[in-house]
């Protein structure tokens, strides 16, 4: 899907914009990795509600950074 979408975004848009979407891709793709990894143990430390809130939490914060600092 993020594959299409890039090659519309060139189509119609240009390289320019293909880029800025690519940089938040990258950024979303790390902080989704780095999701996975800490839910399933925050789930059995914390139970549902509280271990999935942790991650969320975690997600947007490294999402946000990651997408900043890959930012022109």
């Amino acid at each position: 899907m993020a594959l299409a979408s890039l090659i519309l975004t060139v189509v119609f848009k240009g390289n320019h914009d293909a880029s800025l979407a690519a940089r938040g891709m990258i950024g979303g793709a790390v902080a989704f990795t780095a999701h996975t990894i800490v839910d399933v143990p925050a789930l059995g430390r914390l139970g549902a509600l509280r271990g999935s809130a942790a991650a969320l939490v975690m997600w947007l914060a490294l999402a946000a950074a990651v997408t900043f600092a890959v930012a022109p």
